[in-house]
């Protein structure tokens, strides 16, 4: 832990705190940042007798700002004073974080400087908290969804960074607990890898300890989870408005003199080449910032068009036929429909990162 600091974001610790950082300290940390964000006056005598501590340095909030602030005041603090020392961990200061789970993630660190580490915790343990097991495995299912990569644990606190990312990270929005959830789409899009280590699945008193606003800070969280998914929903959009338009004024105009079957294939398959060209180029820059072969991307996508223009196609003159539904109207449900459909296998297929990436980023290791 020689080559790494320790920083712990506190708001209104125990008298614990202080035993916890000479037990870090004496386990070999390098440096200790505790951030006071703005806990109360009677509790001054903690940081007061932490600030005496050699190594351990106390910075102050005059008010309450949130574990995200706390977070980036300690890593502005670190990269102008700490330039020697490889990262950093973050720990919290409510007694979930053992002194030997928080050694095992800086050691950890300091052999692997290209990725970010978590300390996920076993959440089928029988000493879960009910509202932690909830959210936690929410907002894994939902990252999961969105961003491709399945986290064991998308909440915890116990992270190690490198200091190389740090400045980036520094720049991120977020100033209480959705920050921390910022950092791992950031990761993800930059394809930064992620290293899952096991550490204890401590709670006490239920958690009450915790800060964490069940409601105000899940719906940051889950506002800062869906931004992603509203990039594809926007492309989605403009693409199908594109489409649909095309496939009207196809239908009901251009090509009205065919036979019913024609008409559609047809409209479908011309509506479907405008759309998909400006579907792809909006999909591979903005929304999956995908960086392999142009070429190797092109064939995937136009692949799945294919398969997904077809299933348009038999799916809307099925129902037109015999079902009797308008066709219009068969066409903008069953488009939706595929359009989610498609979204996932542009996730996990079109655009999906290279394989040694992703088994870094969910944890899984090369055996070769």
């Amino acid at each position: 832990m020689k080559n790494c600091a320790i920083i712990i974001p506190v708001l209104n610790p125990t008298s614990s705190l202080v035993d916890y950082v000479h037990r870090l300290l004496a386990e070999g940390a390098a440096e200790i940042i505790v951030v006071n964000d703005g806990s109360k006056e009677d509790l001054t005598y903690i940081f007061t007798e932490l600030s005496t501590i050699e190594h351990c340095t106390v910075l102050t909030h005059d008010m309450n700002k949130g574990k995200g602030r706390a977070l980036k005041t300690a890593f502005d603090y670190f990269l102008k004073t700490y330039q020697h020392l490889e990262g950093v961990v973050t720990a919290d200061a409510d007694g979930q974080h053992a002194v030997e789970d928080v050694c095992t993630i800086a050691h950890t660190l300091e052999n692997n400087e290209n990725g970010i580490i978590l300390g996920v915790r076993d959440f089928n343990n029988d000493n879960v908290p009910f509202r932690s097991l909830l959210g936690n495995r929410t907002t894994s299912f939902f990252f999961q969804l969105l961003y491709g990569y399945k986290l064991k644990d998308t909440q915890t606190g116990l992270r190690g960074i490198p200091i190389t990312e740090l400045p980036r990270i520094l720049g991120l929005k977020g100033e209480r607990y959705e920050y921390e959830i910022n950092m791992l789409i950031y990761a993800k899009k930059k394809n930064i890898p992620f290293n899952e280590i096991s550490i204890q699945t401590l709670y006490f008193d239920n958690n009450a300890s915790s800060h964490y606003h069940s409601i105000f800070d899940s719906i940051k969280i889950f506002a800062k989870l869906l931004s992603g998914f509203l990039h594809y929903f926007y492309s989605t959009i403009l693409s199908g408005l594109i489409d649909i338009g095309s496939f009207i004024l196809l239908n009901s105009v251009i090509l009205v003199g065919l036979p019913l079957e024609a008409r559609i294939f047809y409209a479908t398959f011309v509506s479907r080449v405008l759309s998909s060209s400006s579907n792809f180029y909006m999909n591979r820059t903005f929304v999956f910032s995908n960086q392999n072969k142009l070429t190797q991307s092109i064939f995937k996508y136009y692949l799945l068009c294919i398969g997904i223009m077809l299933s348009s196609y038999i799916l809307v003159t099925s129902t037109t036929i015999f079902l009797g539904v308008n066709v219009i109207l068969a066409k903008i449900c069953i488009d939706l429909l595929l359009g989610m459909i498609s979204h996932q296998f542009q996730l996990y297929w079109v655009f999906k990162t290279d394989e040694t990436i992703k088994k870094q980023i969910i944890g899984e290791r090369d055996e070769r």
